[in-house]
């Protein structure tokens, strides 16, 4: 159990002390001299940092809000979003998590060998998805080898989707050679890439490009990242009934955000360039042009205000959606605050385009409130058994925009709590159909451009 607690201390330090601890060494791997080396692992480290602190922020800026605004509006629903943290706990909290990290980190180094992936994670803190997914698993059925499978089968899902997703980070974001191996930022992907595909086909609508430089070029100052920053998140305090002093002042902070959150992912980039062009130079030299994407923290998506933008308005979107939604008895909140990790892809995926992002995070958001609604007694005996009841608020259940709401987590929690000799099976073909017409139908047809803009 000693080991255990240790393995456990080392993984929960959490990102901010473990990344720049890997980038070193990843950096002495690429054979970077050790003075850049250091220099880049400490840039990286402080860059996130510095996001964090910020995201922090804003989460403790709209997280008060967004309670006002749903106790303003009178919605009353009885499964309430706890946030990632409480899932996360499940996830970790399980005795077997050393079986599952490195059952998860083995299908990386295993695909990665046999060059099936182009991802190498560093982002053990997101670990957490697939463990918390096993660790259902386990608490359903008891068996280490089924919850094991599933932590991995979660892991497997994941390194190829952030394979398929690197060219959004590379072209849009501006970060090559990195991608996003976090099912949580990956999960909108899968629904809303079909429907964009569909709504390129539909005349007029196709020709709506409402972004950034949009708001710019027909709104003026108004149209700032700092200006819309301060009227979305005045209209958010406004909403959840602010005296008009507080309002403006959440407006000021989710301003500051806008502001700051940008300077922090250019010094992340600019830590993490002399790597990746050292990789790169190896990559190139031993492996024919193949290119290791370094997997991290969907943090470093955060800088861009389009993302920001959309998060905010899609925060009494999700609470509309609450109350219309038949049969729906989970209430968004603790995750709201967490909106611009799920959106940042859907906006990449838009190439900024904040109207069409929108409606198809709205479209994406929508089967969250069913399989939240439905695995709430299911978390709920969870929680409570591993000591979370104290956290569960009397006569309610819980819930999060994590853990299996999401519909890929939902889908795999069914099928290795079901006959898994029928359903892992299935499960396998149906991806393994959909990997062959990835790589042969769509990702030949991705250009990735790896200039980085300052």
């Amino acid at each position: 159990m000693d080991i255990f607690a240790a393995f456990k201390g080392i993984i929960q330090a959490g990102p901010t002390v473990l990344l720049p601890v890997v980038i070193f060494i990843f950096a002495i791997a690429f054979r970077l001299e050790i003075g850049k080396a250091i220099q880049s692992a400490l840039t990286v480290g402080a860059a996130f940092a510095g996001l964090k602190l910020v995201v922090e922020f804003l989460a403790k800026s709209l997280g008060p809000a967004t309670k006002e605004m749903v106790t303003h509006l009178g919605v009353h629903l009885n499964v309430i979003d706890m946030g990632f943290g409480t899932v996360a706990a499940i996830g970790w909290s399980s005795p077997i998590v050393p079986f599952m990290v490195f059952a998860i980190m083995g299908v990386n180094i295993v695909l990665l060998v046999l060059n099936k992936t182009n991802t190498l994670s560093v982002d053990i803190w997101n670990y957490h998805h697939a463990l918390t997914i096993g660790s259902l698993v386990y608490l359903e059925t008891n068996n280490v080898a089924v919850s094991v499978a599933a932590a991995a089968c979660t892991g497997l899902f994941v390194y190829k989707m952030a394979d398929w997703a690197a060219p959004l980070v590379s072209n849009y974001y501006k970060i090559p050679g990195v991608t996003i191996p976090a099912i949580h930022a990956l999960m909108n992907l899968p629904i809303a890439a079909p429907i964009n595909v569909l709504f390129d086909k539909i005349p007029g609508f196709n020709k709506i490009d409402f972004n950034m430089e949009t708001l710019r070029k027909y709104f003026g100052v108004f149209g700032q990242p700092l200006v819309i920053g301060l009227i979305l998140g005045t209209s958010i305090g406004l909403l959840a009934g602010y005296a008009p002093y507080k309002a403006f002042g959440l407006g000021i902070n989710m301003a500051a955000a806008m502001m700051l959150l940008p300077k922090m992912t250019h010094m992340f980039v600019d830590g993490l360039k002399p790597i990746s062009e050292q990789a790169r130079k190896i990559t190139d030299n031993k492996f024919k042009g193949r290119r290791i994407l370094i997997g991290l923290d969907p943090s470093v998506l955060l800088g861009d205000a389009a993302v920001i933008t959309t998060a905010l308005l899609m925060v009494p979107i999700l609470i509309g959606l609450a109350v219309i939604i038949p049969g729906n008895k989970l209430l968004p909140f603790a995750d709201l605050a967490a909106l611009p990790y799920k959106v940042a892809m859907v906006v990449a995926l838009t190439n900024g385009n904040i109207f069409r992002s929108i409606i198809l995070c709205t479209i994406a958001f929508i089967p969250y409130f069913f399989f939240g609604t439905w695995t709430a007694p299911m978390i709920t005996a969870a929680a409570t058994s591993v000591g979370l009841s104290e956290s569960i608020p009397a006569g309610m259940m819980i819930s999060s925009f994590t853990g299996t709401t999401m519909p890929i987590s939902f889908m795999l929690y069914k099928v290795f709590t079901g006959n898994v000799m029928v359903t892992v099976p299935i499960l396998l073909a149906v991806f393994l159909a959909i990997w062959i017409f990835m790589e042969k139908k769509i990702m030949p047809k991705v250009e990735v451009k790896d200039n980085i803009s300052g």
